[in-house]
């Protein structure tokens, strides 16, 4: 398992040519920044002897070259570094989305979205700082100081002792600031989840909020959260606003130091004046990067702290994937066979949801799944596209173990209606051939017509092309579930599983569009879940379920006969439609 540092190094090590070049040129940025002084004590000496206009021109232009050439340097290596950062950060923000899309089920209801969406944007952000200007100053501060503290040991070795005299306690000062910013910078990066959370919650349920006329009582919460993010921000900001100035005088103790002690070997003639000046341009080049240590440290630690989190959902493995029993299956046909399942959810071993279930599906049939609310029926045909995951053997498609097909064409060969009806911020056109991207305009006309959707859409302002807002907010009930199953049968799928697919149709809606589907279903796997007895009745087989168990099957009719479950269920719904009809 990999450590949050060691996954970072691995997306360094995605762009070596970058990572050398751009080193390099801190390297010649720094090496290049110390010929100023060396060129400045040149020109004090030499002007010491007697001052020429050729002299003075030489050393202007030997200045000038050197500013040139370090500006140079300066850009490319923020070029290149700043660069590397948001290849990374592009990197980074793409594999987090793609394990969020490998996660199963229970990952989702463990974590919440305000959460993931904070660790996606606000964390990766700050290991980007990490490896872009926290990166590029921290290696400025290393050459620069490589460079410059022999170039001062050449001039004395006494005075540059003196000028370090306080880097004990600057490194202190770093050590203990450092920590405890990490600390706090942690902290604030998961509260910043929370607020994300509370927001989003919101947002999905404002006609909740409103309708229970809850508003100030939600801006309220929201005001406490974002009060105590505050709070924490200002914690931070107070330690690091400590931090900065504490650095800069132990820092600023040093020049001081130097002045004293280094004139006095001027007046000694142990030194020149010019490599006096020299001395002290080369400490001006230490102090910012010095003083830049502490906005490093503080990169730094945000970045760590980011990546941490980040790192968390990264190394988490799919509770449900293609495991070692997967075959080469390239397609499947459609017989589904229920083998002595029981399945009980994680958090609740001892209460099964399903027991001792035994059922064949033959290929190309019909089957009906009816039963009271908390029988089991989504978590059933669930588990046919491993959206949960049976005991292995428990569940087989094709006569072979579900977990021998590889997912990827399980799932391609399943075309599957849920219970919640989920559309996206696109146009109905959009959201229709979701699962098919290149489906002719054509194929998405008669998907629609068969889901009894093709009137209302042409009724839309802008027909398919209007927009169906977040989670298709502009469209009824029906019109959503009509467009969820027109998606389904655009895939043209082995198996079609409808839960609960037409209950927010009417009646006489719903017998459009079963007259559509029994075309559609003939030669394919079909599962309808259902409450109306009219959704199921024409179906091959019927099977009711009661407390996880199968209670009895068999056709409408044969079902009629027993007078079970089943008789009571469909003359309760007579006398609903009789007393509606009065």
């Amino acid at each position: 398992m990999m450590t949050p540092f060691q996954r970072m190094l691995s997306y360094v090590r995605r762009y070596p040519l970058k990572v050398i070049s751009g080193s390099l040129c801190v390297v010649f940025s720094a090496y290049i920044g110390l010929l100023g002084p060396r060129v400045i004590r040149m020109a004090v000496d030499g002007l010491r002897s007697g001052v020429t206009q050729d002299k003075v021109t030489v050393f202007a232009l030997l200045i000038v070259a050197v500013s040139f050439g370090k500006g140079i340097f300066l850009f490319s290596q923020r070029k290149i570094l700043v660069g590397l950062s948001r290849d990374i950060e592009f990197d980074i923000r793409n594999d987090f989305y793609a394990q969020l899309q490998r996660m199963s089920l229970d990952f989702y209801h463990n974590n919440r979205t305000g959460d993931l969406m904070s660790r996606a944007t606000n964390d990766i952000s700050n290991v980007r700082m990490l490896l872009g200007p926290a990166i590029m100053y921290g290696l400025n501060t290393i050459f620069t100081t490589m460079f410059a503290f022999p170039a001062m040991l050449l001039i004395s070795g006494k005075l540059t002792l003196v000028s370090l005299a306080t880097l004990p306690l600057s490194s202190f000062a770093t050590k203990y600031f450092g920590s405890r910013i990490h600390k706090r910078s942690e902290e604030i990066q998961e509260y910043f989840g929370v607020i994300t959370a509370k927001a989003q919650e919101n947002m999905s349920g404002v006609r909740v909020v409103r309708a229970y006329a809850q508003e100030e009582a939600e801006e309220a919460s929201f005001k406490a959260l974002n009060r105590e993010f505050v709070n924490r921000n200002l914690r931070l900001i107070r330690l690091s606003a400590l931090f900065m100035p504490t650095l800069q005088v132990l820092i600023g103790f040093g020049p001081a130091l130097v002045l004293w002690y280094g004139g006095n070997l001027v007046l000694n003639g142990t030194i020149t004046l010019g490599q006096f000046v020299e001395f002290n341009l080369y400490l001006a080049l230490l102090i910012w990067p010095m003083i830049a240590l502490g906005y490093v440290v503080n990169l730094f630690q945000r970045g760590m702290a980011g990546m941490k989190r980040l790192n968390e959902i990264l190394v988490q493995t799919p509770a449900i994937r293609d495991t070692e029993e997967k075959q080469e299956i390239k397609e499947i046909q459609g017989s589904i066979e229920f083998r002595d399942l029981t399945f009980a959810y994680p958090g609740a071993p001892d209460h099964p949801v399903l027991e001792n279930l035994n059922l064949v599906i033959p290929c190309g049939k019909t089957i009906a799944l009816i039963g009271h609310t908390g029988a089991g029926k989504s978590t059933f045909i669930n588990l046919i596209p491993r959206l949960l995951d049976a005991p292995p053997g428990q569940v087989l498609i094709d006569g072979r173990p579900i977990r021998e097909i590889p997912l990827q064409v399980l799932r391609q060969n399943i075309g599957y209606v849920p219970q919640e009806t989920f559309l996206f911020s696109d146009s109905v056109a959009g959201n229709i051939a979701f699962g098919v991207p290149q489906a002719a305009q054509s194929a998405i006309e008669e998907v629609s017509e068969q889901s009894a959707l093709l009137e209302d859409i042409q009724g839309f302002p802008e027909g398919f092309e209007t927009m169906v807002g977040e989670r298709g907010i502009t469209l009824s009930g029906g019109q959503k579930q009509r467009s969820s199953l027109a998606r389904a049968i655009l895939r043209n799928p082995r198996i079609l599983i409808l839960d609960d697919a037409l209950s927010a149709v009417d009646t006489y809606t719903e017998e459009k569009i079963l007259g559509h589907l029994r075309s559609i279903m003939r030669g394919r796997t079909t599962i309808l879940v259902a409450h109306r007895i009219s959704t199921v009745k024409e179906a091959d087989e019927i099977i009711v379920l009661h407390n996880g168990r199968i209670a009895e099957r068999g056709t409408h009719d044969e079902l009629l006969k027993n007078n079970g479950p089943y008789l009571a269920l469909y003359e309760k719904q007579l006398l609903e439609e009789e007393l509606a009809a009065l």
